[in-house]
């Protein structure tokens, strides 16, 4: 895997594979695409892709030959909010473009379960989709951690950031994090903490946002309990405060979001 090549190549460049087909798939708040253009050793980046592309991951696989034309070049996308993978336990730095490059195991099997996705997931109903959806985000973190221990070993903080982050889930339900509370945890200064969050770009207040709202989705999936009893659950001030808070990550209201996309 790798997130640099030797060509700069523009995602809104591409077009979309299958002019007569459908060519954008939606694995509840992931989405799954082909595009008609680069091959995908020549993908290196997506940075310039504005505002929109900056709190997503996208996630660079080769097409499937046997349904591309050989003497056309494709690619097939994943793209998840990061906040997904920053829920998942990534503590690596992650890069807005992940180019998949067969040559672990790990990342043959993602790409081998993206085209099965690919092929089966419109004949999908909700509880199947929300199960793949937990696949796919799971075996894309998984592609992530592995490759950042073999990039380098874990630091003093990239531990302690481990740490920190079980700490949180632990205590996710106990009332509001506070840097300071994390700091007295675990022998440290307010400034360590900022630290080991700033390692990958992020903050202690992201995380932890990320974090309960992740918890707040499975709930509306899996569960009925209502949306003020999730809030309380999950020490949202009120409902309004959680609908705010998940509007502003999800587009929609939690009630909209469970009529869509609840088992």
């Amino acid at each position: 895997m790798t997130a640099t090549a030797s060509t700069e190549i523009d995602v809104l460049d591409f077009e979309p594979a299958g002019s007569g087909s459908p060519w954008m798939r939606e694995v509840g708040d992931l989405q799954l695409a082909n595009w008609e253009g680069p091959r995908v050793e020549d993908v290196s980046s997506l940075d310039d892709l504005g505002e929109t592309r900056r709190d997503t991951v996208m996630v660079v696989a080769g097409f499937p030959s046997e349904e591309w034309p050989a003497e056309q070049a494709g690619v097939r996308t994943l793209t998840l909010p990061r906040a997904v993978l920053v829920a998942a336990g990534c503590d690596a730095n992650i890069p807005a473009c992940l180019v998949l490059e067969q040559d672990r195991p790990l990342v043959g099997v993602l790409v081998t379960v993206l085209d099965e996705v690919w092929s089966r997931v419109p004949a999908m109903n909700a509880s199947e989709v929300e199960a793949t959806r937990g696949v796919l985000v799971t075996l894309t973190a998984g592609v992530i951690r592995a490759e950042s221990r073999s990039a380098s070993p874990r630091s003093g903080l990239s531990g302690l950031r481990a740490k920190i982050e079980d700490w949180i889930n632990d205590n996710l339900r106990s009332g509001p994090i506070h840097v300071e509370t994390l700091a007295a945890a675990h022998n440290v200064s307010a400034r360590t903490v900022h630290r080991a969050f700033s390692l990958t770009g992020d903050t202690m207040t992201a995380v932890v946002r990320a974090r309960r709202l992740a918890a707040v989705r499975e709930d509306l999936v899996h569960t009925d309990m209502t949306v003020a009893t999730i809030a309380h659950r999950w020490s949202y001030y009120d409902p309004s405060h959680l609908g705010r808070e998940f509007r502003r990550r999800f587009g929609v209201s939690p009630s909209e979001y469970r009529d869509s996309h609840g088992c």
